[in-house]
């Protein structure tokens, strides 16, 4: 993700879990999956996942019979979902440890990308969306959600890749699907 950056250390990680964990106490994530229109049986990628905040109640959603990618370039983010999932007793939740963009997820093999509170941390915002598109289904969504940066300048960078049609945009959300 942002390679350019340096590595986030562990410390700052696990405060950044704990502030997480306050954020989810008053703004629950399931909200916000609900606007990314998450069902059973979907494949469903959280682009820079983090400490799974929305990771585990996606993969709750799709089930069983759905996936959901974990992605991060944290090794923490990365070991601390596993741990959720593995106690949550979720078979579905994969988790992907990137270095770049790559993810190695299968060509226009998922449904829906989260991609929430994240941009704001990308170097290289044309090669990220590139691999979105790339792993999209043409039917397949883009989920953004405001975060760290205001959903007008996140719509502007999504606009400039001349990959995406916005579908839906609010103060708060972007749906968007893959132009061929």
């Amino acid at each position: 993700m942002a390679r350019g950056k340096i590595l986030q250390s562990n410390l700052a990680f696990r405060l950044m879990t704990f502030a997480f964990k306050l954020r989810d106490l008053f703004q629950n994530p399931r909200r916000s999956l609900e606007k990314a229109q998450l069902a059973k049986g979907m494949s469903v990628v959280d682009y820079g996942c983090g400490p799974g905040s929305f990771t585990i109640p996606a993969a709750e959603l799709v089930g069983h019979e759905g996936k959901v990618f974990a992605v991060d370039i944290h090794p923490l983010a990365i070991s601390t979902v596993e741990q959720k999932a593995s106690r949550k007793g979720l078979q579905n939740v994969e988790t992907v440890l990137v270095r770049g963009y790559d993810t190695g997820i299968e060509e226009s093999s998922v449904d829906r990308v989260l991609l929430i509170d994240t941009i704001h941390l990308i170097d290289d915002p044309d090669a990220l969306f590139r691999e979105i598109h790339r792993m999209l289904k043409p039917d397949g969504l883009l989920f953004m959600e405001k975060g760290h940066m205001a959903m007008s300048d996140q719509k502007s960078i999504l606009e400039k890749t001349g990959l995406f049609k916005i579908t839906e945009s609010q103060d708060l959300m972007i749906l968007a699907t893959p132009q061929s």
